[in-house]
This record gives structure tokens, sequence and C-alpha cells, in this order.
């Protein structure tokens, strides 16, 4: 077993270990669990700030402490820089170590409220993992882009584009949060030059990194309650648009099902948890392809974008497809399911409109 899978298997028993443990109790009305639920994500943001601020202090010290020291006077600059550069390494590692922890004890602790039964939180198949789900949103990851029910995610991106994204993944550590941190403070302490100043200029940069921490974990908050939601309420979903029952389904709409996730898929260019509980549920691919009615692409382009609606990120490519979308089924209907779908997922507001 590799490294890489050995902390899965170890993140994904911590998971486990804090809903088993977790003083959370679950909550049957809604609206009692929504409140709960943000109160837990606000939580989560204000300590992310916290988090912030305390490791940002601690350089601030060290430079501080560098600029009062008299046996620092014999320290060349660049010895001052390797200094710095070491406290913001070490204090980067466990601010990312504490919010990538609490990410997930947070999730856990939403997984009992929401009362989701722990056979479905210990299932370990990448199409079922919850906690799969979850540990990849904690490392900001949208998403998966392996092949799954036939659907690969990167068929549109080109020989020339797979080259340059291999190439970017090489030299992905360089657009990290703790990467971006040290290159930004190494490059204020090139450009000034001098450690009291430095310490200025760390204080300065606190508000920044407090404000990335917050709105970073506000991101992961939203995308682990989507995950998490997003599982219980797909099925609610399917009953919503299809009274009929899947089973009843007529061809060409299913046709027209299906072509509709390909496409979403292909254009974010990766699978997000959802739309892998969306294509489980919606079976396998008619070996048959029919042509849709009218009505059947008008039901099928609400469903997508319903779909797209809870399923990561917004890129301009996504917003272009649901631009697209909109043109189709009209803005107004548009706007109504994209608010249907976001007050479904974070107010927990049970879909109603008949979708005729």
């Amino acid at each position: 077993m590799g490294l890489k899978d050995s902390f899965q298997f170890w993140a994904i028993g911590q998971f486990l270990n804090t809903v088993i443990h977790s003083p959370e109790q679950a909550i049957p009305d809604r609206l009692e669990a929504d409140k709960r639920l943000d109160l837990l994500g606000r939580l989560a943001v204000l300590r992310a700030g916290l988090s912030g601020l305390i490791s940002g202090l601690i350089v601030v010290g060290v430079a501080f402490l560098l600029s009062d020291w008299e046996g620092a006077s014999g320290l060349s600059g660049l010895s001052f820089i390797l200094i710095l550069t070491i406290a913001s390494s070490l204090t980067t590692v466990f601010e990312l170590m504490f919010l990538y922890r609490d990410s997930l004890s947070t999730a856990a602790r939403m997984a009992k409220i929401l009362d989701i039964p722990q056979s479905e939180l210990e299932q370990v198949d990448l199409e079922n993992s919850i906690s799969h789900w979850l540990i990849h949103a904690a490392l900001g990851a949208p998403g998966f882009h392996i092949t799954m029910f036939g659907i690969d995610p990167l068929a549109r991106i080109g020989k020339v584009g797979m080259l340059i994204r291999k190439t970017l993944k090489k030299f992905g550590v360089f657009a990290g949060a703790s990467m971006f941190k040290l290159i930004l403070r190494r490059m204020w302490v090139r450009l000034l030059g001098r450690v009291a100043t430095r310490a200025v200029i760390e204080i300065v940069q606190l508000p920044v990194f407090i404000v990335l921490n917050m709105l970073g974990m506000h991101t992961m908050m939203k995308d682990m309650r989507s995950r998490l939601v997003g599982h219980e309420f797909t099925p609610q979903l399917f009953g919503h648009a299809f009274p009929e029952g899947l089973d009843s389904i007529e061809p060409g709409l299913l046709s027209a099902l299906h072509a509709g996730m390909v496409e979403q898929i292909t254009v974010a260019r990766f699978i997000h948890p959802n739309q892998i509980r969306v294509l489980d549920l919606l079976g396998p691919v008619p070996s048959e392809t029919h042509v849709p009615t009218e009505t059947q692409l008008r039901r099928a382009n609400r469903f997508s974008m319903a779909v797209f609606s809870m399923s990561g990120k917004n890129s301009l490519r996504c917003r272009r497809f649901l631009r697209d979308l909109e043109q189709q089924l009209g803005s107004e209907e548009g706007r109504r399911v994209k608010q249907e779908i976001d007050d479904a997922i974070h107010d927990l507001t049970p879909l109603s409109r008949p979708w005729n």
C-alpha cells in the first residue's frame, strides 16, 4: 500500500472515529438541523481565521526577536531569510494540518446531525465512499479525474492540454496555500532587506492571510455540506424531477439525461461526488440512442442544471455551460431551478414547485 493510500485510510479511520464519538445528535427537524449546520460551518471559519492569526504572530515574533537579539548582529541577510523561511514553513505546515483535521471533524459532526447511516459512511469503494469524498474536499480537490461509469472527464482536453496539465501538476505545489505564503513573505523580505521592517511587513500581512484562511474554509465547508446533503438529497431530486419513477423513464429522456451528464462532466473536467451519486442511480447508458422530444429535452436540461448547480466549482467553461442551459430553459426558469437547489443544499428546504 502506497503512502497516499495509507494516508487516505488513516483519514477515513479518523473521520469514522469522530462520527462515532461525536457529541452531536441527529436532528430530524430540518429547520433546526440547518441552524446547527450553519453554526458548525461558521465556527470552523472562525477557527480558520484564528489559526491564520496565530501562525502569523509566531512568524512576527521570530522576526522581532531577531531584530532585538544582540547575537543576530553578526548574521547575514541570507541567514535571516533562512531563519524566517524555516519558521514560516513550520508554522504553515502545522496550520494546514490543523485546518484539514478541523474540516474533517466538522464534516463528521455534520454527518451525525444529518443522520447518515453508519453503513453508508463506512463504504470504501470510490463510487459510494462519502469518507473519500470529504477527504478530497478537505484537500481542496473539486472531484475525480478518473474514468467512471464509462465517462472520461478529460476526454476533451486534447494531447497538448494533457501535456500542459501534467507539467502544471508536477509544479502544483507552487499553487498551494503554504507555498504561496512562503513566496509572498520572502519577496517582501528580499525587497526590504531589514529585519525590523520584515517584522512590520509580517504584521501588515496578517489580515490578508486571516481573510484567505476564512474564505478558504468557507468554500470548503460549502463543498463538504454539498457532498453530505447531496448524498441524501439526490434520491429526492430524482423523485421530484421524475415522479413516474426511474423504471418508467422514456428512452428518449433517458438518452438525453445521460448525454447531459457526459456534457457537464467533460466541461468541468472532473466528476463531482454528487454526479457520481446521480450516475449510480441513473443506471447504465442505454445500448441504443433515442432522439428526445422537445418536452423530454427540456426535462433533461432542467435536471442537468439542477445537478450541475450542486456539483462543484464555477469555472469559465462551467458558466458558459450554465448559460447555454438557461437559454434553452429560459432565464427565469433557470434562475428558479438554481435557487431551489441552493435552498435545498444550504437551507435544507424541500423541493415543492412542480417541474412541468
